[in-house]
C-alpha cells in the first residue's frame, strides 16, 4: 500500500507526476494538504480534478484532504507530523506546491520524521519535472566515537574501514560496528566494493557533524 502525501496548490501537474512515476492502485491513498479556509475556488477545483482522476483509475483509491490553519505555524507542524506518524504503508511525501507557509511547516514535519518516509519528491516549477530527493536525518543523536568517525571520513573523503581504524587507532571490528550504526542513521554510506567497503559521508552526516 502506498500513501501519497502532497501539498496542493492550483496545479495538478505535481500530483499527476507522482502517480505516473510511482504508480497507483486500489487501496492506495492520496492525502492532499490544504488550508482550512480556501481563498477561492481554484483549490477546490484542483482537489476535484484529482478526485475524478483517482476514481477513473480505481474507485477504491482513498482521497483525503488534511486541513491546517495557516495562521498557526506551531499547530501546522504538529498536525502534519501527526499525519505522517499515523499514515500507513509506503509513504511518498511531495515537498512542493501549495501556500509557502504550509510548505515550510510540512518540510519541518518531514525532517523531524524522515525515517518514516519511503520517498521524498520535489516538483520543479522551472523545468516542470519531478525529482526524488533525500531528506537528512537531523533528529539523530551521536556518541563521541561516532562523531570522531564522521569527522575522519569528512576530512579524508571516500575511505575504507581499515583506513579509518588505522587513523583513529581503533580496532577494525569496532569501526565496522560503528560504521554500520552510522549507515543505519543515514550519516554514512557503506557500499561493498570487492572485498572492502567504500565509506563516504552523506548530507545527514555533514549536518550532524
Amino acid at each position: 500500500m502506498k500513501t501519497y502525501i502532497s501539498l496542493s496548490g492550483f496545479d495538478t501537474s505535481q500530483i499527476i507526476s507522482l502517480i505516473v512515476k510511482y504508480g497507483i492502485e486500489g487501496g492506495d491513498r492520496i492525502i492532499l494538504i490544504r488550508p482550512e479556509v480556501e481563498p477561492d475556488d481554484r483549490g477546490e477545483k484542483t482537489v476535484q480534478a484529482i478526485r475524478d482522476l483517482s476514481g477513473q483509475i480505481d474507485s477504491s483509491i482513498d482521497l483525503q484532504i488534511h486541513r491546517v490553519n495557516h495562521r498557526d505555524f506551531e499547530g501546522m507542524v504538529v498536525s502534519l507530523k501527526d499525519l505522517l506518524e499515523k499514515s500507513e504503508g509506503q509513504i511518498i511525501a511531495n515537498l512542493s506546491g501549495g501556500p509557502r507557509e504550509i510548505f515550510l511547516a510540512f518540510t519541518i514535519a518531514c525532517l523531524a520524521d524522515a525515517g518514516r518516509i519511503s520517498r521524498t519528491t520535489n516538483y520543479s516549477d522551472i523545468d516542470r519535472s519531478l525529482r526524488e530527493i533525500t531528506l537528512p536525518n537531523i533528529a539523530a543523536t551521536l556518541e563521541d566515537r561516532q562523531k570522531s568517525i564522521l569527522r575522519d571520513v569528512c576530512e579524508n573523503g571516500t575511505t575504507t574501514i581499515t583506513d579509518i581504524a588505522e587513523r583513529l587507532h581503533i580496532s577494525e571490528s569496532t569501526i565496522s560496528r560503528q560504521v554500520s550504526r552510522l549507515a543505519d542513521l543515514g550519516a554514512l554510506s557503506a557500499q561493498q566494493k570487492g572485498k572492502t567497503k567504500e565509506v563516504r559521508i552523506t548530507l545527514t552526516g555533514k549536518i550532524l557533524l
